[in-house]
């Protein structure tokens, strides 16, 4: 594990004399995701999953993937969030069009544009949008330790950054910040089931080493990252969870040998590895060769 000094940027969530406050969220996301020649766990994870074509594709300014409607939303929770945390209200930030304003139905016409013009800071959500979040943020504060997770938050949208034992620069933009642990939120469409398949697909594997990597960087005690995890579909149910600790382990080997792998092809200028070209039988995993349900 990483244990190298690392540098820890505030994020949305101010400290003030009357309470907490919350910081222009797009301004700080803007800020983190500029070059600044530290890696980030989402890169390191396409090049892992896609091999030197997707490093290829990334390091010349390409998107491997520009979102969906599930991850706008899912934006859009993430953006909530440090609200609660805040103490705003939600509908200072977002807003739903009014029917009065519409035409037959569509987004257009004077008292639409004027609307519009008059909710220019907020963002501007569905009908059906706006009750989803509103349902999801309910059952994310009455469950009992999630709403414990956001009570200890101090800080929302830190940005960490440190260099690892082996060289590489690295960084994260935390969910949450506490005196003890740090957290991220999820949105998914997954039944609780197959969770282990999101965490797998989407790097949340890799996600709880590289986060505590950092924080431990920063001064943290090892501990593990806890996950608060939401449907988006009905119930809209919340779950806290954690990452087994053998897989974490098993991740910081694959960050290791990824980011060395990284930092090879691009002193060498050559994006290529013998699974591209090699052929081979396709694999299938046990549960599959065996039957298994």
């Amino acid at each position: 594990m990483d244990t190298a000094t690392g540098s820890y940027t505030p994020g949305c969530i101010a400290q003030r004399e009357t309470g907490l406050a919350l910081l222009n969220q797009a301004e700080i996301d803007a800020a983190y995701r500029r070059d600044d020649g530290h890696c980030t766990r989402s890169y390191a994870h396409a090049v892992y999953k896609g091999g030197a074509l997707a490093q290829e594709a990334l390091d010349h300014g390409e998107q491997l993937f520009a979102g969906n409607a599930g991850t706008e939303f899912g934006t859009v929770v993430d953006r909530a969030i440090p609200m609660v945390v805040a103490g705003v209200a939600l509908a200072d930030h977002f807003a739903v069009v009014p029917e009065e304003v519409l035409s037959n139905g569509a987004r257009r016409g004077k008292a639409y544009t004027d609307w519009v013009a008059d909710n220019a800071d907020k963002t501007v959500l569905s009908g059906s949008d706006w009750w989803r979040l509103q349902r999801i943020v309910r059952n994310v504060t009455r469950h009992p330790a999630a709403s414990e997770i956001l009570a200890a938050t101090t800080d929302m949208q830190a940005a960490l950054r440190h260099v690892d034992s082996h060289g590489h620069k690295r960084k994260c933009l935390v969910d949450g910040v506490t005196q003890g642990y740090l957290w991220d939120f999820k949105t998914t469409s997954s039944d609780w089931a197959q969770l282990w398949r999101s965490c797998d697909s989407y790097g949340y594997i890799w996600q709880a080493a590289w986060y505590v990597d950092a924080a431990m960087a920063c001064g943290w005690e090892h501990h593990q990252l806890k996950f608060v995890f939401a449907q988006t579909t009905r119930p809209h149910a919340v779950r806290v969870r954690t990452i087994p600790e053998e897989l974490v382990e098993r991740a910081r080997d694959q960050i290791r040998v990824t980011l060395d792998q990284i930092r090879l092809r691009r002193e060498l200028g050559v994006y290529s590895s013998p699974e591209d070209d090699e052929e081979c039988e396709l694999e299938f995993p046990a549960f599959f060769r065996g039957g298994e349900e």
